[in-house]
């Protein structure tokens, strides 16, 4: 009985504390916000900085660091199949053309960096899988790298500029509002916290010590397998990654506004009935995309651009800022696709024969949401988190998992055959 009661006091202390005690996962916007500005009918989006976002993502990013290099040495370069967790696996790596040719559906602020003039770009893509051992989500992916005319911004190279572009783009379900068209985490801090889970250490017993963070890591689980589950059931299941709808899942800026952008199938890509949860998806994945190079078909997407409208942005709760912040720095928000809809602005077709073979160097190609022009820049805490995180772990698998060297790709692309 005495141990049933000690059981009992633990259990009401630990509740306790975790109502009573600052929830330091929490990200509170203090202190006071200005109001919402709008030009022309369009969101002027703020970023908000918190003083502590730096050795918050130092913390991430050592984090995915040593939770990378804790695997087997050079996996990827000793087996081409390999499944990194977290991060996947790569199915193929492709060539093909972006065309920018319908810069007139954006308002003349808008046509800026990418979108300042219609021309044609040779691309580099990574069409790849994830599934995820902790979140339980199964996602596929695709990177597209421009061959870009004139130097950009590039986290990796030495110099810190390069002639490349980067897009990165995750599938969602297709249609109007789809509630996979965000990503599952809103933050930083939401991220940070359950990177501090693995490897297992002081953090994680602090993360755990708090049932409120629990609650937020079970919610963000909970999130991210509802998001996907439509993917993993037939009849949604029998799409294939050329006849999947990706998007940009966080805000860009784009000039003075704020903008997402998607990938839009233009014809369907079907394929078997399966299981998701169940298969070897590295191998079936392979599988498909094999498929797909030997029918010679190209795929085919339209590039398709939402803008941020005061109408798109839902109306903020108690503890919310102003929309402009929101729009900026919750990574999770659902942008109404009605009040606000994806207008065409290009179009991406990749080549069945043109594939590169994954086995060889280029997949060690990296990229980087940050390898943009300054006035489209990823915008909020969760993609200014990404930057240094995404550079960590792509750093760490090329020279722990591939056995190659950071940064030796940059401006090396193989943009033609």
């Amino acid at each position: 009985m005495t141990f049933l009661w000690i059981m009992l006091a633990a259990i009401v202390m630990y509740f306790a504390y975790g109502l009573l005690a600052p929830h330091p996962n929490r990200r509170v916007f203090a202190g006071e916000l200005p109001e919402d500005r709008v030009e022309n009918g369009y969101l002027i989006p703020h970023e908000v900085f918190d003083p502590d976002e730096q050795s918050l993502f130092q913390r991430a990013s050592a984090s995915v660091e040593a939770h990378t290099r804790a695997l087997k040495k050079h996996a990827s370069r000793d087996d081409e199949t390999y499944h990194e967790p977290h991060w996947g696996h790569t199915s193929a790596m492709l060539r093909g053309t972006l065309r920018i040719d319908k810069i007139k559906n954006l308002p003349e602020p808008f046509r800026v960096g990418l979108f300042e003039r219609e021309r044609a770009y040779a691309v580099v893509a990574r069409a790849g899988t994830q599934k995820d051992p902790d979140l339980g989500f199964i996602a596929s992916r695709l990177a597209i790298k421009l061959d870009f005319p004139t130097p950009l911004p590039n986290v990796y190279a030495p110099a810190g500029e390069a002639n490349e572009l980067d897009l990165l783009f995750a599938a969602g379900n297709p249609g109007n509002d789809g509630t996979d068209h965000a990503f599952f985490a809103r933050d930083g801090h939401q991220v940070a916290m359950a990177f501090g889970l693995k490897p297992p250490s002081l953090s994680t017993l602090k993360t755990l010590a708090n049932w409120r963070n629990i609650a937020t890591l079970l919610n963000a689980r909970r999130r991210a397998t509802e998001l996907t589950a439509p993917l993993r059931k037939a009849p949604a299941n029998q799409d294939g990654w050329a006849g999947m709808p990706y998007y940009s899942f966080g805000p860009y800026a784009l000039g003075e506004g704020a903008m997402r952008f998607a990938l839009l199938p233009v014809k369907p890509h079907k394929v078997a009935e399966h299981d998701r949860a169940k298969m070897d998806f590295a191998a079936f994945s392979k599988k498909n995309m094999d498929d797909w190079l030997a029918s010679g078909e190209d795929a085919e997407f339209i590039l398709a651009v939402q803008l941020a409208t005061p109408d798109c942005i839902p109306e903020p709760g108690p503890q919310d800022p102003p929309k402009a912040v929101m729009a900026a720095e919750y990574c999770d928000l659902a942008w109404d696709e009605t009040a606000s809809p994806y207008v065409e602005v290009g179009a991406l077709t990749l080549s069945t024969d043109t594939a590169i073979n994954t086995a060889e160097i280029w997949g060690n190609i990296q990229y980087n949401a940050w390898n943009t022009f300054p006035s489209m820049r990823p915008l909020g805490q969760l993609f200014r988190m990404r930057k240094h995180v995404h550079s960590a772990h792509s750093n760490a698998r090329i020279s722990h998992l591939y056995g190659g060297n950071p940064g030796e790709l940059v401006g090396k692309c193989p943009f033609s055959g």
